[in-house]
């Protein structure tokens, strides 16, 4: 390594040893045909020499020392090129630059990786569960050599419960990959609203739990259609979950206020209704707090989901919950003007 430092110094240099040579002899020639005579030159071409030579000395070692931390840095995060010259304080300016932004998308990278590697962990455990629970179903009819209609109901219940876990799981892997995804347009709000309403009629008809729509005819609002029907519609996978009708059935309303140049969706249920300490938590991922021990279909992911995408389409997003009276979520758009 120091060989090829001196090497490349001597090619630095060879320009500035060639300037200087070649001023050393014009100064001769100069004092030669202007005295007429012959001069004493090698007096003052040693001394010439001589503080070439210092010169050199100097630039080497500042060379040499900032080339060396320089290799040293490759090894050593927490490095110091301690830079001599303004040419190297630049050098070192602009490495410094590039090593603290690669430093933090490193370190970004690091944290997305842990962050799926710990999705990943729960999701694989949120999907052992149905699967345990469909084999067990599966052993007791055998043994009963009969598979009775409640226990294929089980089955479709446990395996709806994969399919919104697998649904959750591309979802998120889509989050990654937003910006490629999302088209930003005029939206009619009360359209999607319905779209999603129609995409769940089993579920509604299933658990006895009907929508009502309140709005006027039609809501354009700023968003991405796509988007913005797949936060809907987990807010209501979420309403109809937890609504719990026993014998009564119960209602999810759809409300749609324009004022000024903001639209409001609130999507209120009669459900269980969300306990005050858990609310702030709702938005945390795998989070299903006490509503989570009760219903074993909880993931904790629907309302993570819900806060990202309203996050980066620029929506708010409200939760209001009283306990065993339901809960509401509200929506803020932008209207289009």
């Amino acid at each position: 390594m120091n060989r090829r430092i001196f090497v490349n110094f001597i090619k630095d240099k060879t320009i500035f040893t060639f300037g200087f040579l070649i001023n050393s002899l014009i100064l001769i020639v100069f004092f030669s045909l202007s005295t007429g005579s012959s001069v004493e030159v090698l007096y003052p071409l040693l001394i010439s020499c001589f503080i070439y030579f210092i010169l050199i000395i100097i630039e080497w070692s500042k060379y040499y020392k900032f080339n060396i931390n320089l290799h040293k840095s490759i090894e050593n995060v927490s490095f110091d090129l301690q830079p001599i010259t303004s040419e190297q304080q630049e050098t070192a300016n602009t490495i410094n630059s590039i090593h603290d932004k690669y430093v933090s998308e490193i370190a970004e990278i690091s944290m997305e990786n842990q962050n799926n590697r710990h999705f990943i962990s729960q999701w694989i455990h949120n999907m052992k569960t149905p699967v345990s629970v469909i084999d067990l179903i599966i052993q007791k009819s055998n043994s009963e050599q009969l598979l009775s209609m409640e226990a294929i109901t089980d089955i479709n219940e446990e395996n709806q419960r994969l399919h919104t876990i697998l649904d959750q799981v591309l979802n998120v892997l889509r989050l990654e990959n937003f910006s490629k995804d999302y088209i930003p347009e005029t939206t009619d709000l009360v359209s999607s609203v319905k779209k999603v309403i129609n995409s769940k009629k089993n579920q509604f008809i299933y658990n006895k739990v009907f929508p009502k729509l309140h709005c006027s005819s039609e809501a354009i609002v700023l968003s991405d259609s796509k988007w913005n029907e797949l936060m809907i519609e987990q807010i209501v996978s979420n309403a109809i979950k937890y609504s719990n009708p026993g014998d009564d059935s119960k209602n999810i309303s759809f409300e749609i206020e324009q004022k000024s140049e903001m639209t409001y969706l609130k999507i209120r249920d009669e459900g269980i209704g969300i306990p005050s300490y858990d609310i702030k938590k709702v938005y945390e991922p795998f989070f299903t707090g006490e509503n989570g021990r009760k219903y074993k279909n909880a993931t904790g992911i629907g309302l993570y989901i819900c806060s990202i995408i309203a996050q980066k389409l620029g929506h708010d997003l409200q939760i209001e919950s009283e306990l065993g009276k339901g809960t509401s979520v509200t929506i803020s758009y932008l209207s289009k003007l």
